[in-house]
């Protein structure tokens, strides 16, 4: 495979500038790979023979990102670059991270320290490709193959098999047989792992475009180790939840809602705490969770009351969870009535009620619970019938309230 990149002029500078240092320097990894595939690369990370305190001579605004491993963090015109020192990488006691790293002015021992063959060319723009491994060949074949002995690279980085998997499901591409044989052979690796990164990939995992390969998790063993009820219960789900992701918008909350679809809200709660998801996301989930063991609304009334429990949107988006999973009719049926309640304007809360605490005191009513409950009463009333949202009418009806 030949393809020509056309690198940032920041990019292009900032190689010209390790050249002229007398260093070499390529772009490597990522960048490279979604180049080579026409999608734009989300940064570009360089990779010199220059050490890192002859990277930072060469730059006025630096700082150390991994100085430790050789990373140095360069901003150029507002953005920032991270340039590498070659390196060879000592053994991974955790499973993660290199105990020591010692560098190198070998490049192809630097590529050979990475994950995947697609992921371990480096580019220049004089030169072309350095592409020891064959990623570019694997890339054209729509191939993820480890870098020279796949369960090396796994025990050194027990994150590469989840990332593997993640890999496909957003490029669409196969894994190389022996490579996904060495995953299966040390999935019970991926304990060692934080559940900040395993949440991370399996977020991507679920929002990425090829959903189909989702078997490729299922029969990883990865997920036992990951979390005995997702396991149980996406196995059971099984090929049943593809499908149903690719007819959902990219929302973390809504695929979360789709993978934990057969978990109780009390379950989720316990599953999104393990795997520390923010609140916000945590909450939304549990929220589509109960009201999908709830019939459709499919009166004005209990759009209404719906739609002033969990807000528009989160209502909309119930609804696109219940076309997925449950009676399309139903909802659109549900739908037509929430735009019709939004078009008119009906009150949905009690901010939208003509009332307030403050007037039904002044009106004679005892504050604290009196007033709550009154104003719980007129909503209620307000919600059956959107016309009675008036003031005189609201105060009159509070007033008799308080005589019976």
């Amino acid at each position: 495979m030949t393809k020509q990149i056309t690198l940032p002029e920041d990019v292009n500078a900032l190689l010209q500038t390790l050249n002229d240092g007398g260093y070499e320097a390529y772009i490597v990894g990522g960048c490279v790979r979604d180049s080579i595939l026409g999608r734009i690369p989300q940064d570009w990370d360089i990779t010199t023979s220059a050490l890192p305190e002859q990277t930072k001579a060469l730059f006025s605004h630096t700082f150390d990102t991994g100085i430790q491993h050789g990373t140095i963090t360069i901003v150029l015109n507002k953005t920032n670059y991270e340039i590498t020192t070659y390196r060879i990488d000592g053994d991974y006691a955790d499973g993660r991270h290199p105990d020591e790293v010692s560098f190198t002015s070998n490049l192809e021992e630097d590529l050979l320290r990475r994950d995947f063959t697609m992921n371990a060319i480096a580019y220049h723009p004089a030169e072309g490709f350095r592409d020891p491994f064959g990623g570019q060949e694997d890339i054209s074949r729509s191939l993820i193959r480890g870098v020279g002995e796949p369960a090396k690279r796994f025990q050194e980085d027990a994150l590469r098999m989840l990332r593997c998997v993640r890999f496909a499901a957003q490029l669409g591409f196969q894994v190389d047989d022996a490579t996904y044989t060495a995953l299966q052979e040390n999935a019970a690796l991926i304990e060692k792992i934080s559940v900040e990164r395993i949440h991370e990939e399996l977020d991507k995992l679920w929002k990425s475009p090829f959903p189909e390969k989702l078997s490729l998790l299922l029969s990883s063993g990865l997920l036992p180790h990951i979390d005995g009820l997702l396991d149980k219960r996406l196995t059971a789900l099984g090929e049943t939840l593809v499908p149903q992701l690719k007819a959902a918008p990219v929302s973390a909350p809504l695929r979360w809602t789709l993978v934990l679809q057969s978990f109780t809200e009390a379950e989720a709660k316990t599953f999104c705490k393990k795997l520390k998801f923010d609140n916000a996301t945590a909450k939304q989930i549990q929220t589509y969770l109960r009201h999908l063991s709830q019939p459709i609304p499919q009166t004005p009334y209990e759009v209404r009351k719906l739609a002033g429990i969990l807000g528009v949107e989160l209502t909309e988006n119930l609804f696109i969870l219940q076309e997925i999973l449950q009676d399309k009719a139903a909802v659109q049926t549900a739908r037509e009535i929430l735009a019709k309640v939004l078009a008119d304007g009906d009150c949905l809360n009690l901010k939208m009620l003509e009332m307030d605490g403050k007037a039904l005191m002044d009106a004679g009513i005892p504050a604290g619970k009196a007033v709550g409950e009154t104003l719980g009463l007129l909503l209620e009333d307000v919600l059956h019938e959107p016309e009675h949202n008036k003031r005189e009418y609201l105060l009159e009806k509070a007033l008799k309230l308080q005589q019976k």
